[in-house]
């Protein structure tokens, strides 16, 4: 119980900073807000599985700086105090909740940015909203821990784009091609065993970053 108040301590903390310089997540909303609107202009009818594509490359790459900055943003003196409040574990599960939350933010502001400028060809919301929120865990863990990997280096702004995009990239396929199935009322039959492909994915990568993170956090 003492870890789970911790977690959550952490997290408000997170939240804070966060309230304090919001011009991360402004500029992720600002890119998400233009993508749209150039993919709207530039196909103006747009078929369902171009949707689907231009939705998901779109979350990616507008939500990487949103939040992988978790750790890219954290000073040495800061890393050391922080080191006092909590143990490993707990900093890094309370930077990936933080960044879950941060990316279903980002993806509910995108459906929203995809929604009045190209409308919501999607026929079964309830798998398609599940999909999302397995694929962005993932992809949020993911980003986390390079981000943190990157503030051991110099140069941590642009090397956690670097390092994530390759990573990421089995989950944008999935997700890709699971969501696809949303689509089609015919299709969204199988939609279950790409759900528990995704969940695999997500447990099988929280389980390599705990057990990397803590190395990590000593160094």
């Amino acid at each position: 119980m003492k870890s789970i108040a911790k977690v959550y301590s952490l997290i408000r903390f997170e939240l804070k900073l966060d309230a304090k310089k919001p011009g991360v997540i402004a500029s992720a909303i600002l890119q998400l807000f233009i993508t749209a609107l150039l993919s709207m202009l530039s196909q103006p009818k747009i078929n369902a599985s171009t949707w689907n594509t231009l939705f998901w490359i779109t979350l990616v790459l507008g939500s990487i700086n949103a939040v992988s900055k978790n750790f890219t943003l954290i000073s040495k003196g800061r890393w050391l105090y922080l080191n006092q409040l909590s143990a490993p574990l707990e900093m890094l599960w309370s930077k990936i909740i933080y960044g879950w939350l941060n990316m279903i933010f980002l993806t509910i502001v995108n459906m929203l940015m995809f929604a009045f400028f190209m409308g919501v060809p999607v026929e079964h919301v309830l798998p398609y909203t599940l999909l999302l929120i397995l694929v962005t865990g993932g992809i949020s863990s993911v980003f986390t821990f390079i981000g943190a990997v990157a503030t051991k280096a110099e140069g941590s702004g642009f090397l956690a784009p670097v390092l994530s995009l390759p990573i990421v990239l089995p989950f944008l396929l999935v997700g890709i091609k699971a969501s696809s199935k949303a689509f089609n009322p015919i299709l969204v039959s199988s939609f279950n065993t790409d759900a528990l492909l995704v969940f695999s994915l997500d447990v099988l990568v929280l389980v390599l970053i705990s057990v990397l993170f803590t190395s990590l956090w000593k160094d």
